[in-house]
């Protein structure tokens, strides 16, 4: 064990920004690949070695000897009408971009304007489950509570923020109320972490054989994202820039980051990306991860409009990722309530972590993981770096609870430090109270079985993501009930320390 950690964190000084472990950090049996797994630019692999110093992972994430590649999209629905995105519901009509609550809504709630555009509707209703959105309706169902983002906090709270309180105090009871208090949590972590998710007015989408066109228009700019499709089924998992072995019996549409912004792992950012030819004024002032999950969402949309010629079922939609994919998968799951499943795989700091723990464990170990200040800041904001990860009014289990009462499962990978699955069980295990406190405990799961190399699940893994494909994709009734610890004996997982709210019971 002592050999593995010095051996992790001499590659982690080498860069400390990049995906998982930076260029180099993504060590262990098989080493690290490019896209489709060969070996990339500047690392090699040894039988069963690990990656030199620069070795690092490409576009499309890190795999070992017979991974799978990483990264992660989403999928889910929503139409298009003229002059603006449409939901069942709602629709955004014309006059500009929708910004953060400019969603159209659906079963469980009406829609209400966004910046510069308008929808139909009123209040949110109770539909979907006790109140949540229904899956495949809409993108953000409380998009009109008018959520704000919460100050920084005057001192340091080094206990995990209650999911439950509300940002003027009040403790949620209701389904209902759980939609407002989980855009209080977006707009935090867009406020601290990545900037505003933002919406075009028009989506239009075409299909020629199974290769999908996507054009997105915001003003007299346009762009197209494109994915070619393969697989079939009627339910539809989407890969950042590729495919994954890990769901079978699904319609496969990979996600193309570069055809919104493209990935670097060298902490910069271009002006020339295709985002900011449609939002030129928020160049410097997003992260990639923002780009990213707006870039999958209007994926879905422009599935949705093409649902009927693919046969598939814009209500059984999963994302997913891994590494620094994870994280995307996990943002783009969590941001769109039109995703039944999110798959996140090997996130780490940014993804399932809490910043609060991973600053206690390095901390109380002296163990580096990625945390709030030594991640990579063109997939974050520059101004995240500055940040008392004890001041923030949220933290990464929220995140995570985002995504209840719909599906998620989380693997971990102990072997590779930098990945911080002591602070990514606590996190878990926390973000599990509000999917208990919403009467979906099964909804979520977490498997951190160990010893084997980054992006490359081993067979129980495999089995645990098959498990939820089959209960929320595929009409399985059983219970997932996926629950397994990280093994490493040195980690302290007693999360429950670190809790220090009491469940309400929503109705």
């Amino acid at each position: 064990m002592l050999l593995k950690r010095l051996m992790t964190l001499a590659t982690i000084s080498v860069c400390l920004s990049c995906a998982q472990g930076g260029v180099g950090s993504d060590t262990g049996t098989g080493g690290s690949t490019d896209t489709g797994g060969t070996t990339g630019t500047g690392g090699s692999t040894s039988t069963g070695g690990t990656t030199g110093t620069g070795g690092n992972k490409s576009t499309g994430g890190t795999i070992g000897t017979g991974g799978n590649k990483s990264t992660g999209g989403t999928i889910g629905t929503g139409g298009v009408g003229t002059g603006g995105n449409s939901a069942t519901g709602g629709s955004v009509g014309a006059g500009g971009v929708v910004g953060t609550g400019g969603n159209a809504s659906a079963t469980g709630g009406a829609g209400s304007p966004g910046t510069g555009g308008s929808a139909t509707g009123g209040t949110p209703g109770t539909g979907g489950t006790g109140g949540a959105s229904a899956l495949g309706t809409v993108e953000n169902s409380g998009s009109n509570c008018g959520a704000t983002a919460g100050a920084l906090l005057s001192a340091d709270n080094k206990l995990l923020p209650n999911p439950f309180a509300m940002h003027d105090g009040t403790i949620i009871s209701t389904k209902a109320q759980w939609e407002c208090r989980r855009n209080e949590v977006k707009a935090d972590l867009e406020k601290y972490e990545i900037g505003p998710k933002q919406e075009p007015p028009t989506v239009a989408a075409t299909l020629s054989g199974k290769n999908l066109s996507v054009k997105v228009t915001v003003g007299s700019n346009s762009i197209t994202l494109t994915s070619a499709i393969s697989g079939s089924g009627s339910c539809v998992v989407v890969g950042m820039n590729g495919t994954t072995s890990l769901v079978s019996g699904c319609t496969e549409v990979p996600f193309s980051t570069d055809q919104v912004v493209m990935y670097s792992q060298t902490n910069t950012q271009n002006q020339s990306d295709p985002f900011y030819k449609l939002y030129p004024s928020l160049y410097g002032h997003i992260g990639n991860y923002s780009a990213w999950a707006w870039g999958v969402s209007r994926l879905i949309d422009g599935l949705a409009q093409v649902a009927s010629q693919l046969n598939i079922d814009m209500t059984k939609v999963a994302t997913w990722g891994c590494s620094y994919a994870g994280k995307m998968s996990l943002f783009s799951g969590a941001f769109d309530e039109r995703v039944a499943l999110t798959i996140v795989e090997e996130s780490g700091g940014g993804g399932i972590d809490s910043w609060r723990m991973s600053q206690e464990f390095v901390d109380r170990t002296g163990v580096q993981v990625e945390k709030i200040d030594n991640t990579n800041y063109s997939w974050f904001m520059s101004s995240m770096k500055s940040l008392d990860p004890y001041k923030l009014p949220h933290d990464h289990h929220e995140l995570i609870a985002m995504i209840a009462p719909r599906a998620v499962i989380i693997l971990g990978n102990d072997g590779y430090d930098w990945l911080g699955d002591e602070s990514g069980y606590k996190s878990t295990m926390a973000a599990l109270q509000v999917f208990t406190a919403m009467g979906v405990p099964n909804s979520i799961g977490y498997d951190f079985t160990s010893n084997h190399a980054h992006c490359s699940a081993p067979t129980t893994q495999q089995n645990s993501i098959a498990t939820f494909v089959t209960r929320f994709l595929k009409g399985g009734t059983t219970p997932p009930n996926i629950a397994i610890k990280p093994p490493s004996t040195t980690f302290d997982l007693n999360w429950q320390a670190d809790v220090p709210w009491t469940n309400p019971t929503l109705n």
